[in-house]
């Protein structure tokens, strides 16, 4: 037994230890076999690398094959001994194959692309023997066959890596594929339309086969094609079998229209052509190669659609906008343009089917009444009707659209036995005329709308500036164009040049009147007040005026006090001096810079009158209890008013008390109280042309306000002199001041 237990514990120790001494040996050799195996790996990628790529040896032609599967087989040995080795193994093996699997996803699309482009070039090449053919049909279905394959196939072409390398494969055949869609798309094009409207003159789809057969021969004149003689021909022979017919129209303006035939004629006239919704035509010019007729119509109304019939065919188009209405009582003034349609509707209550006369104005066009068309220009009444309700309605335009219609109203009188029982009128209304193109020769200025950037002359010329590009100037000198808009004045004189789409210049070239200077706000004048209060011998002005005007300063009676020049914002200052205890009566007037200074006419002008003279207390009323104790008592304080030397009074300035004012007041033995409003039961009150204190009610105390001062027997006795009055100013912030002499007594 123990024999036994010793052999079985030498084996066990045998064993293991051989195991530890195979082990290592073991591990070492498989790491070694994986180490190479990567290595093999990244070996063959970079091999792949450069044969996929036009700096190593790709040719954008041949398709690396064996480099690609000889990567795959190198991942895949790699991969299968990952299987056996530990975690951090696979992590560390794993990180080194990245490289190696980046380039086979590369070659992967290097592969596909180079198989696109074969599939590519087999296209283009059966594209370019059906040419070479001459064969119609066989290039239209080589054509679409190619192009398909061209559209799915160039997605694979730009996925190749590598700018150089995708430009190599796409240069070879994308480029000639792209030449030769371009030289033959017009051709198959029209082809196609051909075929279209052969099958469709067929079946009798006129209108359809010369939709087809304008677009066509719109390709054919502007563009060089292949087989351009043939597939002229071929739509000549469809254009010939189609009836005459009308393939389009253009709305050129509010009057024209341009149709377009499917084929030349040799003339038209007015009659040829009918529209519907009241719209007429009233002439017919044929374009020189017989395709285009234009037509003069009515008033085409915003909003409306409008078919015109030309022999076996008929084309519409729709009319932009809306119908301006203008309201019966509406006292405001309509400002329209000549190109515009109006509308006036009404009522006349309690009838039905009511026979009406509209008497329309001189320069003004009836289109229709109550929908029906009704074209007749005024000045003449014309006879209608309302409809069931009793209402009726007009819509009009400028007779002439180069002529201003101006200051007109429209008279609608219901007629009963022939004569007029009720009138209604229409607010009035303008309607200006275009400006043409050049220069604007000295007009004056009828009528301005800033806010819509336009003003509009005598003749009735409304003239739009453009915000941006557009030079505006006063009597020359360049202004901007805010500065355009405030000297800009109802008859003013504009010359300069207009032009709808390039610059135009405006220059108020003579003004009608002298634009006023605006004084700064603080020299307001308030209401019942004479004039702007000062106290001191000088006053300075200022204010906004046109920038870089020059100002010029009189007074009284027009004696010159000299000029001033507003900067480039037109802001401007002036220091002038003002007689004492007098009224002073300032002009001012503006001009640009540089000219003489102007007479003083009194027209034109900005005025201010000041008033020079003290805030001050005059006399003081006297106490009731003469106890000299100012509890209970209510002071007067009135105001001194402003006079002349010969004390004829020049104004009376009112008190203004704020809720913090005070007075303080001294003792003859230096006891010094303030009184504040508000405080201690003392208020302040404004009377006229003075202000009065009520110190409070009787108390046991000899002061009810704040003790500054003890004095010698603090308390207040005797008369009391006024140290000062603080929160008092007149109306334009003079503060209250007082005198030596100005005591309060008998208290």
């Amino acid at each position: 037994m123990r024999n036994k237990s010793g052999k079985l514990i030498l084996s066990t120790v045998v064993a293991t230890s051989a195991i530890i001494a195979v082990t290592p040996g073991s591990q070492v050799e498989a790491t070694s076999n994986l180490n190479q195996l990567v290595v093999d790996a990244q070996n063959a990628g970079n091999v792949l690398k450069w044969a996929i790529s036009v700096e190593g040896s790709a040719d954008g032609v041949t398709q690396p094959w064996k480099q690609f599967n000889n990567v795959k087989q190198a991942i895949v040995k790699v991969e299968a001994a990952l299987a056996k080795a530990s975690f951090s193994e696979k992590l560390k093996y794993e990180s080194l194959l990245i490289e190696p699997k980046t380039q086979l996803q590369r070659a992967q699309g290097y592969l596909d692309a180079i198989t696109a482009s074969g599939k590519i070039h087999a296209k283009t090449n059966a594209l370019s023997l059906a040419v070479q053919a001459n064969n119609l049909n066989q290039v239209e279905k080589a054509y679409h066959e190619m192009t398909a394959e061209f559209r799915k196939q160039t997605i694979l072409l730009d996925r190749v890596y590598g700018q150089s390398t995708r430009d190599r494969i796409r240069g070879a055949v994308k480029g000639p594929a792209e030449k030769l869609i371009s030289e033959l798309k017009n051709d198959v094009t029209v082809h196609m339309l051909a075929k279209g409207a052969q099958e469709d003159l067929n079946r009798g789809r006129y209108t359809e086969a010369s939709a087809k057969v304008y677009e066509a021969q719109a390709i054919l004149t502007a563009e060089t094609l292949k087989w351009e003689k043939s597939l002229q021909a071929a739509i000549n022979n469809i254009n010939n079998a189609l009836p005459m017919n009308a393939v389009a129209v253009t709305r050129v303006d509010n009057t024209t229209v341009l149709v377009k035939l499917n084929r030349s004629i040799s003339s038209a006239k007015a009659s040829d052509f009918t529209a519907n919704n009241g719209m007429t035509i009233s002439s017919a010019s044929l374009s020189s190669d017989g395709f285009n007729v234009t037509l003069k119509t009515s008033v085409q109304v915003p909003g409306t659609t409008y078919t015109i019939k030309y022999k076996n065919g008929s084309v519409s188009f729709a009319v932009p906008g809306n119908i301006s209405p203008v309201y019966i009582g509406d006292k405001n003034i309509q400002h329209k343009e000549t190109t515009e349609v109006l509308s006036l509707s009404t009522v006349f209550k309690n009838t039905s089917n009511q026979a009406v006369r509209i008497d329309i104005p001189a320069g003004v066009k009836l289109i229709s009444v109550n929908g029906a068309a009704n074209n007749n220009a005024g000045a003449k009444s014309i006879n209608a009707q309302t409809d069931k309700n009793g209402a009726i309605q007009i819509v009009f335009t400028a007779n002439n659209s180069n002529q201003a219609a101006l200051d007109k109203t429209i008279a609608i009188h219901k007629i009963v036995k022939n004569k007029a029982v009720e009138t209604q009128t229409s607010g009035v209304f303008n309607l200006y005329a275009p400006p043409k193109e050049g220069a604007i020769g000295n007009k004056t200025v009828r009528f301005i709308d800033n806010k819509n950037n336009y003003f509009v002359t005598t003749e009735g010329v409304k003239y739009s500036w453009k915000i941006y590009n557009d030079i505006f100037q006063n009597e020359g000198i360049n202004v901007s164009l805010d500065s355009f808009k405030s000297g800009l004045d109802i008859g003013d004189t504009i010359n300069g040049e207009y032009h709808q789409v390039s610059t135009s210049l405006f220059n108020i070239s003579k003004n009608a009147s002298i634009a006023a200077v605006k004084l700064d706000t603080k020299f307001a004048v308030k209401a019942g007040t004479s004039g702007y209060r000062i106290h001191g011998n000088k006053v300075e002005l200022k204010g906004t005026a046109e920038p870089n005007y020059e100002l010029f300063f009189f007074k009284n009676n027009g004696t010159s006090l000299g000029k001033a020049k507003a900067d480039s914002k037109g802001s401007w200052t002036f220091v002038a001096e003002v007689d004492t205890n007098a009224v002073t009566d300032f002009s001012i007037f503006q001009q640009t810079a540089g000219k003489a200074i102007p007479a003083y006419v009194g027209w034109g002008e900005t005025t201010l009158r000041v008033v020079e003279g003290p805030f001050a207390v005059g006399s003081i009323t006297e106490g009731t209890s003469k106890d000299d104790d100012l509890s209970n008592e209510k002071i007067t304080f009135n105001i001194s008013p402003v006079q002349y030397a010969n004390g004829a009074v020049i104004a009376q300035d009112q008190a203004i008390i704020t809720k913090q004012a005070s007075i303080i007041v001294v003792d003859g033995d230096g006891t010094k109280v303030k009184y504040t409003n508000n405080q201690n039961k003392t208020i302040f009150s404004q009377t006229k042309g003075a202000f009065s204190i009520d110190f409070g009610l009787l108390s046991t105390r000899k002061s009810d306000g704040q003790l500054i001062d003890q004095g010698k027997d603090h308390k207040l006795t005797g008369p009391l002199t006024i140290v000062s009055i603080e929160g008092i100013t007149n109306e334009y912030g003079l503060q209250i001041q007082t005198k030596p002499t100005n005591q309060i007594k008998n208290y």
